[in-house]
């Protein structure tokens, strides 16, 4: 068992992996005091406890704010929210690679934690040597590692690279060779962060089903994704945090429904145009407007049904001659999924110049993006180069919903037919 802070009332943890109670975690951002005079007096008063704990200073960060929750043995719990709302640093306190500021934090069981590309590695040693240095780590004796080292190399698929130093690996082996580690250690207890999105499509889901293996026989996780659908799919509950406090704690459909009607329309406000332009030359050369969502009837709106007929309007207006210029529009998932990718040079349309204003519509006459929040991305080329003249991005967001609890990323029209006890088949059609 291991203890951080004090574990609370005798009793209290008994049937669970994971306590937090009251938990506060604060930075700091640089340092608040130009001299040693100001420093001395200031920490006299946090030792003796004459300055209060919660109370946020110039170049001070509250992370976590008053975070409690509960995990019980062999539940899947999800972490979601926003960037910096809190969600690593959760993981961070567990694996105790820092410390809580205030607050009781009991772990019970052994632990594995694959929350950074190579934490735990070694650079300078190859990827043999740090299977049993992290293995170590994590508890295992040197047989042990022995009879799970195979199994591990073919886990990985890393069995060309053995001999070469880590520090040479990409990040995608890196968190090939960490996750094979942490998987065949049997943990009690596994914490995973955004790392595996940094592996490659076939990974990932051999991750994601040693996840599924792992839970179903009986290991604690704590999972953290911005891939809502995959927190959907592996959880048995899901925390929100929003500016380091648990807003939702409940089942992952209801809290991830709630997060994309709530949390992230208020987030992702249509700004201003010039809040998301970014030019590679003279921003006045080219002035893009606001990027508009409408519907067929030209209304405008930033939540759509799957299905609906969806137009991307982009007013413009050139301050000096645009040769040759195209247009690309993507669209992205929260997760940085893209879904689609429309380019008028792909698509035969061209321009010899353009000057003064103008706009550029693109139409989608069925949207078929399920439920999901997306950003809407711009890039305006100027003749063959390949880098964008103008690229407007983080800007423009809009959400997707549905009746249909359908999974996946996109609704694709299909027909079902059997041949099951009857004479005729018969078809179903979605």
């Amino acid at each position: 068992m291991t203890e951080q802070g004090v574990a609370g009332p005798e009793g209290r943890g008994i049937g669970m992996s994971v306590t937090f109670e009251q938990v506060w975690k604060q930075y700091q951002i640089g340092s608040k005091h130009d001299s040693l005079r100001d420093a001395l007096p200031a920490l006299v008063a946090r030792l003796t406890g004459r300055a209060p704990a919660t109370t946020v200073h110039d170049g001070e960060f509250w992370a976590l704010r008053d975070v409690s929750f509960h995990v019980q043995r062999g539940e899947t719990l999800g972490i979601i929210g926003p960037n910096g709302a809190g969600k690593s640093t959760i993981l961070k306190l567990l694996s105790r690679i820092c410390k809580q500021t205030k607050g009781h934090i009991r772990v019970d069981g052994v632990l594995a934690a694959l929350i950074e590309v190579g934490a735990g590695f070694h650079p300078d040693l190859t990827g043999r040597e740090n299977i049993y240095l992290n293995g170590t780590i994590m508890g295992l004796r040197h047989k042990q590692i022995d009879r799970l080292f195979d199994s591990i190399v073919h886990f990985s698929e890393l069995e060309r690279f053995l001999e070469m130093p880590v520090k040479r690996y990409s990040s995608g082996m890196a968190v090939r060779l960490g996750f094979a580690i942490a998987a065949h250690t049997h943990p009690e207890i596994l914490l995973v962060d955004e790392v595996l999105a940094v592996g490659d499509l076939s990974f990932q889901q051999k991750c994601y089903q040693r996840i599924l293996d792992l839970k179903a026989n009986g290991t604690t996780i704590l999972f953290i994704s911005h891939n809502l659908e995959a927190v959907q799919r592996l959880c048995d509950r899901v925390l929100l945090l929003e500016q380091g406090m648990v807003l939702r704690d409940g089942a992952p459909a209801e809290t991830i429904l709630y997060y994309r009607q709530e949390v992230l329309r208020k987030r992702f406000q249509p700004a201003t145009a010039k809040t998301g332009v970014e030019a590679t030359t003279e921003p006045a050369e080219l002035e893009l407007g606001q990027v508009q969502l409408l519907t067929a009837a030209g209304e405008e709106r930033d939540t759509f049904d799957t299905g609906d007929p969806v137009q991307v309007r982009i007013p413009f207006v050139a301050h000096r001659p645009i040769q040759q210029p195209s247009v690309t529009v993507t669209l992205e998932r929260l997760d940085g999924l893209i879904c689609h990718e429309a380019s008028t040079a792909a698509s035969g349309l061209a321009w010899t110049v353009w000057e003064g204003p103008g706009t550029v519509t693109l139409q989608y006459a069925a949207l078929n993006l399920l439920p999901n929040t997306y950003q809407v991305m711009i890039g305006i080329h100027e003749g063959r180069n390949p880098i964008p003249f103008v690229r407007f991005c983080h800007q423009r967001y809009f959400h997707v919903t549905s009746l249909h609890t359908t999974r996946g990323t996109v609704h694709l029209d299909h027909e079902w037919t059997d041949d099951v006890g009857q004479a005729e088949p018969s078809s179903v059609t979605s």
